[in-house]
Parts: structure tokens; sequence; C-alpha cells
């Protein structure tokens, strides 16, 4: 099987007379943790959405590797088509059912995950009971792995933005994922939430195999996640390179990391 998941090529989206992304070509290796970092506009947010299906770029190719080493083309397929072949992801501005519990956000995943449909949950014949307590066992594996089990009865809308952030990736999780997509993970979190939450996404990758490709404006978390990283300005790529490759570039320092390395190290 090959060990890229994501192969991106010469990608161009458009609204209007707006180009969000210019000619954006990138990969992802199975296994990575990977980082796309740049200015407020980049277009970061536009890459992962047209990565989901949720936008249609005019121009390029995305493709996909799934487990079975099937190569599947994005680009046309919608969000949730996309979900199913094994992509997850969270939002920059938290999109929990607020009103509803710990274990239900998560529950919701996991049944999206095991197709239950309304014919089947209406009926509740013995399949839907069989994938209903499947769903409930994993629910309670991923908030033990999350460490959210004992706030598993927590209304969402009254936890914490660490434990919110935790229970984001859970939810996505659930999903039974290939590769998991951060957006501003570390948004509203103080530093001690931040130091959980480094060690949380290592251990998505290293314990659960999935790969994580991450937005992230915390430059201190994302030097020390990822293992590569790609430049945003402007909707182009600028840059692609180690961390140590990135903090030296000058081409990025000066559009985004700021003045010296030492500046985009307390940023």
């Amino acid at each position: 099987m090959s060990d890229t998941l994501f192969d991106v090529q010469n990608v161009t989206l458009r609204f209007g007379g707006v180009v969000s992304l210019n000619d954006v070509s990138l990969h992802q290796d199975r296994g990575e943790i990977l980082a796309v970092i740049g200015p407020n506009g980049a277009g970061k947010t536009s890459l992962f959405n047209s990565l989901t299906g949720v936008y249609q770029p005019q121009e390029g190719t995305i493709n996909f590797v799934g487990r079975n080493g099937k190569t599947l083309s994005i680009i046309g397929r919608k969000a949730y088509r996309v979900a199913n072949y094994g992509v997850a992801r969270t939002f920059q501005a938290s999109r929990m059912f607020s009103a509803l519990s710990t274990f239900e956000n998560v529950k919701i995943g996991a049944e999206s995950h095991r197709g239950i449909g309304v014919v089947g949950a209406m009926l509740h014949g013995p399949g839907t009971r069989r994938d209903e307590k499947r769903s409930d066992e994993r629910t309670v594996e991923l908030l033990k792995f999350v460490g959210l089990t004992e706030k598993a009865n927590t209304i969402a809308a009254s936890l914490s933005y660490g434990d919110r952030r935790r229970l984001e990736i859970a939810r996505g999780l659930a999903t039974d994922p290939q590769v998991l997509l951060l957006d501003e993970p570390a948004a509203g979190t103080n530093p001690s939430e931040k130091l959980e939450l480094a060690n949380l996404i290592r251990r998505v990758r290293d314990d659960m195999g999935v790969s994580i490709l991450l937005i992230e404006h915390d430059m201190k978390l994302v030097m020390s996640l990822a293992e590569r990283l790609y430049v945003l300005n402007f909707g182009g790529v600028i840059a692609e390179g180690t961390p140590e490759e990135i903090r030296a570039n000058p081409v990025v320092i000066e559009a985004y990391l700021g003045s010296t390395t030492e500046d985009a190290e307390s940023k």
C-alpha cells in the first residue's frame, strides 16, 4: 500500500473574482502529523474545506488513498461521502450539540459511522440493538481515551474550552477516520490545556494510528507537534519543510513568523 494519504496537485479555488487557493500542491503521508500555517486570510480553512468536500475547487486534483489502497478523488464528492472514506475534522468555532451531554455528542459520531439510520432507530430490531450497544461501548472507550469519563453526563455547553476540544476530537475519532483534520484546536485554551492537548494529539497518531493534519496559530505548539509543515500566504504555498527548515526560512519569517526566529518562538 502507498504511504501517501492525501495527494493535492495544482488546486485553485475561486469565489467570483477572489482567488482563495492559488495552484496549491501538497501531500501527506500515512501516519504523519502535518501542519499548515500562515497568516489570517492565507487560505488555510479554504484548503480544509476543499479536502473535506465542502468546497469544490475549479482546478487541480485532490486524491485520498483509502485503507484498501484504492485512490479516491475528493473533488466532486459530497462532504458526507468524504467523511465515510475516513476523513474527519474539527472546527475552529466549536460545533458541538451544546444541549446534549458529552456522552451523547460522541455517540452521535459513532452512530453516524455505523449507519443506524432513522428507520433502524424506529424499528429497533436486533441488528439495531447490537449496533447501539457497540456505539455505547465505543463511546465509553473514546471518553476514557480523551480523559472525559468523569464528565460523560455533563452538558457540553458547560465544558471548559480544553474539555470541548477533547470532546471534538473524541467525536471525530468515533467516525473511525484514517485522518483527523484539526482546525485551530488550541483556540481558547490555557497553557496547561495546550500541553494536555499536544499529548492527546500525539496519542491519537501513536495509539490509534490516525494521521493528523493541523491548522494552528500557536507556533510553539505546532512546532512541537508537526513533523512537516506547509506555509500558505495569499492562497499559495510559499514554503514546505521540517520545523527547523521553516524556522530558518527567510521568506516565512518575513511573511508570517516575524522578524526573527526568537520572535517566532515566542508567538
